[in-house]
């Protein structure tokens, strides 16, 4: 057993000096191996550390808010790549005291994001200066750290109701753990922090795992073609919910459609835009429980919008939608579904999210589909990328009827 353990060992150390960089292996693979390395871990793995692992799973997103907020990796960009500060040092640069700086330090050096070079003297890894002030990373830290208070008290929110599973969006975890009476999203409009961390994260945290855009596997020119006599004014497609016009901004510069594009967001994300979408594009405030006031698009396009809201509020979403639509415009909902068994860990863990935040949940194909039927829409087909990622990247083209 134990010459066993060593070839393993060695052949794990040979295939990871033989790797390729990171950004050039293919989400599929990458996905696979991860998933593979992981069933290896759990192969060797005592229960009482699995128990342990998964009891500090959250310590290290703890550390890291705490360390953003004191300004530690601040005072490493400052101090410039391959800079070594002194616990002195640092504390002479961030919040806080000494003591609690070194306690600080321990755990983000154990979780390979410092490197103690001696005693009370730190080096940060070149990933460390990614969660200095203003980047993503910094952003989607505390978006999760937001989120984790949430997460913490959902046991409490299902034993209150005998572990039946919720249906409103308004009652929700978030809500008994941040003690409001408002929506998560409305929460958002109330703490200009917050709102720009989760706007930052809708736009770079699902690019990782997103895989192909649905562009690029929907024929969307074929599909959504003008036709004869049509309205030149008539807006091709309407992004609802579409956050601060990423995925518009991309389809206008891959595809270059030549056509009307409008982003509709809640006026608190239309606000956090930081300049001009582009040519083309249009950025309107607004709810999608109001009234739809783009009137007979060619398409209304919702990208993991959806899966946000339980059946109930999802249902009346959908409705506002249907109402404002041409006889013959599309429907088209971008979702992440989930398989009938072997959910990735991902999709297991955003659906956690979503009972946590939204009292919503991650759809299945099936349920996807009763949905728009229960909603008034007949799915004509479901689009897939060809190559996933985490997750099965689908577009549901559906009609009216």
């Amino acid at each position: 057993m134990a010459e066993t353990v060593a070839e393993v060992t060695a052949a794990v150390n040979a295939a990871l000096a033989k790797l390729s960089p990171t950004d050039e292996i293919p989400d599929a693979a990458r996905f696979g191996l991860i998933d593979a390395l992981e069933k290896l871990k759990g192969a060797v793995e005592p229960p009482i550390a699995t128990v342990l692992n998964i009891c500090w799973a959250a310590h290290p997103l703890i550390a890291l808010r705490i360390a953003i907020g004191m300004g530690i990796f601040d005072a490493f960009a400052a101090a410039g790549p391959g800079a070594e500060l002194t616990a002195d040092e640092l504390n002479a640069k961030t919040k806080g005291d000494k003591d609690m700086l070194v306690r600080i330090m321990r755990l983000l050096s154990a979780n390979r994001l410092f490197t103690e070079t001696a005693a009370e003297k730190y080096q940060a890894q070149p990933f460390a200066l990614a969660f200095a002030t203003g980047a993503p990373p910094s952003e989607v830290i505390k978006n999760f750290h937001m989120i984790l208070r949430a997460t913490a008290y959902t046991h409490e929110f299902l034993a209150a109701r005998d572990y039946t599973s919720p249906e409103d969006a308004y009652e929700t975890p978030f809500q008994l753990a941040y003690n409001t009476p408002l929506h998560h999203f409305e929460w958002l409009g109330t703490n200009a922090e917050e709102q720009h961390a989760f706007n930052t994260v809708m736009e770079t945290s699902n690019r990782a795992v997103e895989g192909e855009q649905w562009y690029d596997f929907y024929p969307w020119a074929e599909r959504l073609a003008a036709t004869e006599n049509e309205d030149a004014d008539r807006v091709l497609l309407v992004d609802i919910g579409g956050g601060k016009g990423h995925d518009l901004q991309r389809f206008q510069t891959a595809q270059n459609p030549g056509r009307k594009l409008v982003l509709q967001d809640l006026p608190s994300v239309i606000a956090d835009i930081p300049g001009p979408l582009g040519a083309g594009i249009e950025a309107l405030g607004y709810s999608m429980f109001d009234a739809q006031p783009v009137r007979g698009a060619k398409a209304y396009y919702m990208r993991t919008v959806l899966h946000d809201w339980p059946d109930k509020q999802a249902l009346q979403a959908l409705a506002r939608v249907r109402e404002a639509m041409a006889p013959d415009s599309v429907l088209l909902i971008n979702e992440n579904t989930i398989p009938e068994t072997g959910v990735p860990r991902f999709n297991a863990s955003v659906d956690l999210i979503m009972l946590s935040m939204f009292s919503s949940l991650e759809r299945t194909d099936k349920q996807w589909l009763s949905l728009l039927e229960r909603a008034g829409f007949k799915v004509v087909k479901v689009w897939r990328a060809e190559n996933q990622g985490t997750g099965s990247n689908a577009l549901f083209e559906a009609v009216p009827v």
